[in-house]
């Protein structure tokens, strides 16, 4: 499965993996976590919780140890309802990746960004 995200230029990601089965690449790319908001009635739906990015996504601190994690799982109401998506960048920047990121904080105002 992929997902589209970006309100004028569209980003694909990969994904969907429940969070706490995945293994991050040893990649570098932008990052989304989502949970399902109404899985009865909207059950291929996401709700986007936070974008982050890195050089080294295996270095992160994906699934459990990234600073944000406990908020995550408050916001879905359970770590089992965490997914995860990522777009690979092999070979950018940090700017690169950084600009990406922002981008898409600020179109989509994630609620853990702004924690």
């Amino acid at each position: 499965m992929s997902i589209s995200w970006g309100k004028d230029q569209r980003v694909q990601f990969q994904g969907a993996w429940k969070l706490g089965d995945w293994t991050p690449p040893q990649t570098s790319g932008v990052y989304a976590i989502t949970y399902k908001e109404d899985r009865v009635n909207k059950p291929k739906s996401h709700t986007l919780v936070y974008f982050g990015e890195g050089e080294n996504l295996a270095l992160v601190g994906l699934p459990w140890g990234h600073e944000c994690s406990d908020w995550w799982v408050d916001m879905a109401g359970s770590s089992s309802e965490l997914y995860v998506f990522f777009h690979p960048m092999p070979h950018s920047t940090q700017l690169e990746r950084w600009q990406l990121h922002e981008r898409l904080v600020t179109e989509y105002k994630p609620l853990c960004n702004r924690l």
